[in-house]
């Protein structure tokens, strides 16, 4: 099979977020040479105007000053936007595969576009203005430098003496911060599940139970961001005395070196001004250290959930399958290397409808997450029309197969907008066909607002029964050619069941391949095949009829 690569999106985001990255860079060089035109203009001041008395020397300084000043505040307007923009396409690019992987991975993916949202303002925060003015210290020393030597390497000094409290700030609050991120996404994590599963939690008694686990992960976050808060402000604060102590040390320097007659009052007024630029950047790192950590850790999840994907080959499309459908020696085995299928081999042809029974953990719904592309199998292969279910692409494979699982997992939209799948721009006319096809159009008729009935996550407010139907209704959108449903008919009364069966029939019609699992015997009358599954192996597989002859014959053996 043909492949094409292709650059994965973290691999784009990133390259476009270097690409821009230099070009502030480049702005804040500019930024920090204009920055030198207050010093310059106060050195001036003093040592020419003053002594001079000439108001056109001045009018003249002034006017260039101005000049630089407003040039300054473009540059810092363009750096501001340029960061601005490349923030929030970063976070556009990385959205969707972030969704995607998040859906692949569930629980381990959860809360990427957290994360993402983290490092767009961390971007955007004068973290980053911080980091951009720190690499061109070396302007303002060498601007010192040319005042006095002396004073340039007091400044040095003083710098590194900063430096080193700003990496000491990054080595004693960076451990219980990161226990207590890692805590407080378990407990949101876990917060989440609880809104989402809260009618079986307080109809178990669990509220108390699942309360006191999401407030000891809280009291385990909070407690180590007090302990980072605390070690963090004792480190700030030696910071913010050794830099109110290095710009009075500087001063009494200068003053000593004027009165030394080695340095001019205007100099010592620019020398002042220059040691306070160039230590502020580390100070304001010092400052904004929880932010840095916290975007960091949020990189490194964003890198880590998303650096494989997009790298992969990308299938050549193949043409519509018919529905033709064979297992060929599949297994699957649980994390803990415990088989949950083994040696599961069958053919159906296009059209044709299989019943899967057996007992519970038998592995009927691990055998439909096979049939749908949700779980690879370990072991042998399962094609649709000849081709591996992976040699589709997952999107393309998606509009091929109807899937009902056995809770409907229904999303916060319109009944229409869940039948489409959530498209943004619902087909009207297959949404209708579609729950026609279900025979769920007449009851979707019947509530508040018919098909733009708004439906809450999980689908409140309809019964088990009419969220069923409408997920019939989704899996059979668009009129896929292999159709998956995961006991179909658990919460459907007697018209439901009527209608699954008139659902059966026109789908058999149509050449829709359909693999019905379930435990009612009424759904059988449908079925041209059973597959009997117990323990991960298949005890029967043949025509309905040969294989309710064999289960009959083995009951009244037994």
């Amino acid at each position: 099979m043909m492949m094409r690569t292709r650059v994965g999106p973290w691999a784009q985001a990133v390259r476009g977020l270097g690409l821009g990255l230099i070009a502030a860079l480049a702005f804040s060089f500019a930024l920090n040479l204009l920055m030198l035109a207050v010093p310059l203009y106060s050195m001036q001041l003093y040592d020419r105007v003053l002594g001079s008395g000439s108001i056109e020397t001045l009018i003249l300084l002034s006017l260039m000053t101005a000049a630089a000043l407003a040039a300054f505040g473009a540059f810092e307007m363009v750096r501001t936007c340029l960061l601005a923009r490349l923030a929030s396409r970063f976070e556009a690019v990385l959205t969707r595969p972030t969704v995607e992987q998040t859906a692949q991975l569930g629980g381990s993916g959860a809360l990427g576009l957290r994360d993402l949202a983290q490092v767009r303002q961390a971007l955007t925060g004068p973290a980053m203005a911080a980091l951009f003015d720190a690499p061109w210290l070396p302007l303002a020393l060498i601007a010192v430098w040319l005042l006095h030597p002396l004073l340039a390497l007091f400044t040095g000094v003083s710098a590194l003496c900063l430096a080193s409290l700003a990496v000491a700030n990054d080595r004693v609050a960076r451990t219980p911060q990161r226990r207590a991120s890692s805590s407080q996404l378990e407990a949101q994590i876990l917060t989440d599940e609880l809104a989402r599963k809260a009618e079986a939690v307080r109809a178990m008694g669990m509220i108390d139970a699942m309360a006191r686990r999401i407030g000891r992960l809280h009291g385990t976050a909070l407690a180590g961001q007090q302990l980072a808060a605390e070690r963090g402000g004792i480190v700030m604060g030696m910071t913010r005395a050794m830099r109110l102590a290095v710009q009075a040390g500087a001063m009494g320097l200068g003053a000593w070196l004027v009165l030394s007659q080695e340095l001019t009052p205007g100099a010592l007024l620019a020398s002042s001004i220059l040691v306070s630029k160039a230590l502020a950047p580390v100070e304001q790192m010092v400052g904004t250290w929880k932010t840095v950590m916290v975007a960091r850790e949020s990189w490194g999840r964003l890198q880590r959930l998303l650096a494989t994907v997009g790298t992969e080959p990308v299938p050549m499309p193949l043409p519509t399958p018919s529905g033709r459908l064979s297992v060929e020696a599949a297994g699957v085995r649980a994390i803990d290397g415990r088989p949950l299928l083994h040696n599961v081999s069958f053919t159906l042809e296009a059209g044709e409808c299989l019943a899967v029974v057996g007992p519970s953990g038998a592995g009927k719904s691990t055998l439909a997450r096979l049939l749908t592309g949700v779980r690879a199998p370990d072991a042998g292969t399962v094609r649709l029309d000849g081709a591996q279910l992976d040699h589709h692409a997952p999107g393309e494979l998606g509009r091929h197969i109807g899937y009902l699982p056995q809770d409907t997992m229904l999303f916060a939209g319109t009944v229409a907008e869940n039948i489409a799948r959530m498209a943004l721009q619902p087909d009207a006319a297959a949404v209708v066909e579609a729950a026609r096809l279900a025979g769920a159009h007449d009851m979707i008729q019947r509530l508040g607002k018919g098909y733009e009935t708004m439906l809450g996550d999980g689908g409140t407010p309809l019964s088990g029964g009419q969220r069923q139907r409408i997920g019939l209704a989704r899996a059979l959108y668009g009129l896929p050619c292999l159709v998956v449903l995961d006991e179909p008919n658990a919460n459907l009364d007697g018209e439901g069941e009527a209608a699954l069966m008139a659902t059966l029939a026109r789908l058999a019609e149509a050449g829709v391949t359909a693999v019905l699992i379930t435990h009612r015997p009424q759904v059988l009358q449908r079925a041209d095949k059973i597959l009997v599954l117990d323990g991960g192996t298949m005890k029967s597989f043949g025509p309905r009829d040969a294989v309710l002859a064999s289960l009959f014959r083995r009951a009244q053996a037994a």
